[in-house]
């Protein structure tokens, strides 16, 4: 049985989990793009729709900035 370990420097990891952010923001804003032109007829959904993105988009940047502060 091989028991290997990976050793990741934490400047590494750290890179690595900024990366994974990006990527998940990334897919998240293309999928609210796609909703705002497929949805946004109802003036409604639309304010929904800006309301929960900036909900979500400023804790998002705000922990991405933090960890390029990090790195």
């Amino acid at each position: 049985m091989d028991t290997s370990v990976i050793n990741l420097p934490l400047n590494t990891f750290l890179s690595l989990g900024f990366y994974i952010m990006m990527i998940f923001y990334i897919i998240f804003s293309a999928i609210l793009y796609y909703h705002w032109n497929t949805y946004s007829v109802d003036p409604g959904v639309t304010k929904i729709t800006y309301i929960f993105y900036i909900i979500i988009t400023i804790p998002l940047a705000t922990i991405l900035g933090i960890v390029t502060l990090i790195i």
